[in-house]
């Protein structure tokens, strides 16, 4: 009888986590468009040199690709455009490029932790730490194994209990693994990016 017990733990434990994961995924998808609406708003206040240097980004994007029904490979080819919105640099770009340039004045904000009102995270720091978990989310999901550079901060049950997950109504988060806990951590952040961003551009 305790076998089925154990069994029914591990069950519910997982389906928290592919809830939660599930979760996590939308809300990151929100979050990308909420920093690449910043990040295009922010274009026309950016300096020269810093337009100069995300052009010279964009042409080093130029690559081959196989055309299959030649066959031959052939060069991309990138336009030179005076209103450039740079849609095809990613999220995991656009961030790591203003990590060192701090120009996007709509990124240079910090979120206090919930658990020490005397923290603070960066937004940058964790946006890096979100495009993480996104990753291992969408490559290991066999094997979860996540580390303090995935990780903004990492709730207890209680905080985490505080916030409303409309998908686990119905369940006891007592019964999250480390794992899931992480994710729901870093959903509990990345709503309070978002609001921030979206406060920022409306």
């Amino acid at each position: 009888m305790s076998s089925i017990k154990a069994a029914s733990r591990e069950t519910i434990s997982l389906q928290l986590k592919s809830l939660l994961i599930y979760d996590f995924l939308k809300s990151y998808n929100l979050f990308e468009k909420y920093v690449r609406n910043a990040f295009e708003a922010s274009l026309p206040a950016l300096s020269a040199s810093t337009m100069q240097q995300m052009y010279f980004l964009l042409g080093g994007r130029i690559g081959t690709y196989i055309e299959y029904q030649g066959p031959c490979i052939k060069l991309t080819s990138i336009s030179y455009k005076d209103d450039e919105q740079f849609k095809n640099f990613s999220v995991n770009q656009i961030i790591r490029l203003f990590k060192v340039s701090h120009c996007v004045e709509a990124f240079e904000f910090e979120i206090v932790s919930l658990q020490r009102p005397r923290t603070s995270y960066p937004f940058i720091d964790c946006a890096i730490k979100l495009i993480n978990m996104r990753n291992k989310l969408a490559h290991e999901l066999e094997e979860l194994h996540f580390k303090d550079s995935d990780l903004i901060e990492l709730l207890s049950l209680d905080n985490i209990r505080k916030e409303p997950f409309e998908l686990l109504q119905n369940y006891d988060i007592g019964n999250l693994d480390d794992s899931t806990k992480y994710i729901a951590s870093n959903i509990i952040y990345m709503r309070r990016l978002i609001q921030h961003l979206e406060e920022i551009i409306s």
